[in-house]
């Protein structure tokens, strides 16, 4: 894993060891909060250490910057592929409203960024099986 300071790598192991599992979901989840100073701040408020499951709530926090929502998206789309919804809705051909995923995750939006190396590097710890080092084998 390639981390951005001593500081992030420390941290990282900390929260790995608060989450207790260290499965493809939790670690890009712990290497991305670990990543932004915002979110170290706030990781009680990004991450449910009790329930295990992240709290989406938080990318409506006042504390949220703009780095730290893109750092916040990413990790919650590493951990179960969803996007959160920005309150718009479209009608489907049967007449019912339908909540539209935020533009705000899109990949563009997300990794234009000083953390897009580091953003990358969490996209290879969650799906190691697609990474380059692994096709070598």
């Amino acid at each position: 894993m390639k981390f951005r300071d001593e500081y992030h790598e420390t941290l990282f192991w900390v929260i790995m060891q608060k989450m207790g599992s260290k499965d493809v979901y939790y670690t890009p989840v712990a290497y991305l909060i670990a990543l932004d100073s915002v979110c170290r701040n706030h990781v009680e408020e990004i991450f449910d250490f009790k329930r295990q499951f992240i709290r989406p709530e938080c990318l409506n926090k006042c504390w949220q910057t703009g780095t730290s929502l893109k750092t916040t998206r990413l990790a919650f789309n590493l951990w179960n592929g969803e996007n959160c919804s920005d309150g718009e809705t479209y009608t489907n051909k049967d007449g019912y409203e339908v909540e539209l995923p935020s533009r705000k995750y899109s990949v563009s939006d997300i990794f234009c960024c000083e953390y897009a190396p580091y953003y990358w590097e969490a996209v290879k710890i969650r799906y190691p099986e697609y990474t380059n080092e692994n096709e070598r084998e």
